[in-house]
């Protein structure tokens, strides 16, 4: 028995953190009936295409690489030992992200997006101009189309596939302090750290602020097919926005900047599974730090205080899941 797979001293950790999970959805439940079960029914449909396939394919490779003589035998044990408890975290993890969703698309309506201009004005002050440019000048022509995969269908394939892979993780105490730090990163960062700072993000400041101060970023990000995309996306969820329609993804809203924290998070995760693993987090996690400048979803700011603010949360996850 490993020092990670020892029973938590705690009753009924994974009960606790569930429970704790239930109450966020139901707020957000009880705060807006139609929009989470307009954005619930949204995200179970992809949910159904998405996580059986990654489910089959993961726990293949996984019984392919730990017992290849008897894959089948692995899969059966796993499914008896995590069967059921991946199951119920799947189920907390799918109403979760619908509660987050939900409150993310209502948080305009409770704060307005206050703090653009401070932080446009202490990120351009800190980066001797706007970082964005930054981005731009050192990025090699061509290279935006690996910047925009990652930053969109690589980042959703990896914040999928690491909650399923710690859904059927047997190192108890690991599981336990992801699965912490993910509720934390998503309520305490994603919801209550969107409501202090309360912003819209470069690509939207003109549209939310008025004036040309990224006019430039626009013009620039036309110039792409990536940058198009990004473009195109920002209308539709500003179309959302000014509609106050729930639909897939909507809400609008930068600091802190839950893309950059989720993969901060993973980072650490994989450092913790095996140290070898961590330079590839890293180097992920930077990239889209990186994108999330470039494509103006965010302020430079934003990545660095969901950087600090996840290391905090994983540090504090790490002291609830010790025996």
């Amino acid at each position: 028995m490993t020092r990670d797979s020892i029973p938590l001293d705690r009753p009924d950790a994974e009960l606790r953190l569930a429970l704790a999970c239930m109450a966020y959805a139901l707020t957000a439940l009880l705060y807006s009936r139609h929009d989470f079960a307009v954005l619930g029914h949204q995200y179970a449909v992809s949910h159904f295409y998405v996580l059986p396939p990654m489910t089959i394919a993961g726990l293949s490779a996984a019984a392919v690489l730990a017992r290849p003589a008897a894959p089948l035998g692995y899969i059966r044990d796993i499914l008896q030992r995590r069967g059921l408890g991946a199951a119920m975290t799947l189920l907390v993890f799918c109403l979760g992200v619908t509660a987050f969703s939900t409150f993310k698309h209502h948080l305009p309506a409770w704060v307005p997006f206050f703090a653009d201009p401070p932080l446009a004005d202490l990120d351009e002050a800190l980066h001797l101009g706007q970082p964005w440019r930054w981005t731009h000048a050192v990025t090699p022509p061509g290279a935006a189309g690996l910047l925009g995969f990652l930053y969109g269908p690589v980042w959703f394939a990896q914040f999928f596939g690491f909650v399923l892979f710690a859904a059927f993780l047997t190192r108890d105490r690991l599981r336990i302090r992801y699965l912490i730090a993910l509720a934390g990163t998503l309520i305490l960062l994603g919801t209550l750290g969107r409501i202090a700072g309360a912003s819209a993000g470069p690509i939207f400041f003109d549209r939310m602020q008025g004036g040309v101060r990224f006019a430039d970023l626009a013009t620039s990000l036309a110039a792409t097919r990536p940058g198009a995309a990004m473009l195109a996306a920002s209308d539709y969820l500003y179309a959302s926005y000014r509609s106050d329609t729930a639909v897939f993804g909507s809400g609008i809203s930068a600091m802190p900047s839950i893309h950059v924290a989720i993969a901060t998070l993973n980072a650490l995760f994989l450092r913790a599974l095996n140290p070898r693993l961590a330079p590839i987090g890293a180097l992920f996690a930077g990239s889209i730090l990186f994108g999330s400048v470039y494509f103006g979803w965010h302020y430079a700011l934003d990545g660095y205080a969901s950087i600090l603010g996840v290391a905090l949360i994983w540090w504090g996850a790490g002291r609830l899941a010790r025996p």
